[in-house]
């Protein structure tokens, strides 16, 4: 007897009138029950986090690429001298550049970084390999936007030598096709494609538009 009460008191407790209470809390077969829940329902979610994760780094990209055209085009207008992005697809960078160096010429190897370096322009040196699946190109979508895609789009950019310079004024060229300045394209390995472009319009607009598998939404 003395036994089996000792076994009674600690499966429970008894309240103040000696009846027997449960212990709050679950049983070993309640948290079995409740990791296999857990365990299925990462087993589900674990593909959809597979197509979601490239999707969300491309857009990530091109919201990147938008912003430092704006960075460099508030440069521009700031410094009352012009600035530049150049693009280079072999390597998957971007540089933003604040001068043309003493030579006066973009695309040389005197271009000042934005950050005040110099070639190559470490610093102000943008890279895709900080989006796992992205890189420079249109997928093939880039003719939905008409006249604009005279020039080679294998590597996706569509800015005449694959530079756009900002001027004081916040306009943006060289070159104007169909009103655009140009365009970058990125995609990745999943088919997505993104696009940043620039309007020229008398406030150097900069869009972002996305592949909507039939058109681009800009």
């Amino acid at each position: 007897m003395r036994q089996s009460g000792f076994l009674l008191i600690m499966k429970g407790k008894l309240d103040v009138k000696g009846k027997m209470e449960r212990t709050k809390g679950l049983t070993i077969i309640e948290l079995v029950v409740v990791m296999c829940i857990l365990g299925v329902m990462v087993l589900i979610s674990i593909p959809n986090i597979g197509r979601w994760l490239p999707r969300y780094r491309l857009r990530s990209a091109i919201r990147d690429v938008a912003s430092n055209m704006q960075l460099a085009r508030l440069g521009a207008i700031k410094d009352n001298n012009e600035w530049a992005i150049q693009f280079n697809a072999g390597s998957q960078t971007y540089t933003i550049l604040s001068d043309d160096g003493a030579d006066g010429a973009w695309g040389t190897a005197d271009d000042v970084g934005y950050k005040g370096d110099v070639a190559p322009w470490t610093l102000s040196t943008r890279s895709l390999a900080d989006y796992p699946t992205v890189s420079f190109g249109d997928n093939g979508y880039g003719s939905w936007l008409g006249g604009e895609l005279t020039g080679d789009l294998a590597d996706g950019i569509t800015f005449s030598n694959n530079r756009v310079q900002f001027r004081p004024d916040g306009t943006a060229g060289p070159g104007l096709v169909n009103g655009i300045v140009g365009s970058a394209y990125l995609h990745n390995t999943r088919g997505d494609a993104a696009c940043a472009r620039i309007r020229f319009t008398a406030t150097g607009a900069i869009e972002v538009g996305h592949w909507d598998g039939v058109n681009w939404d800009f």
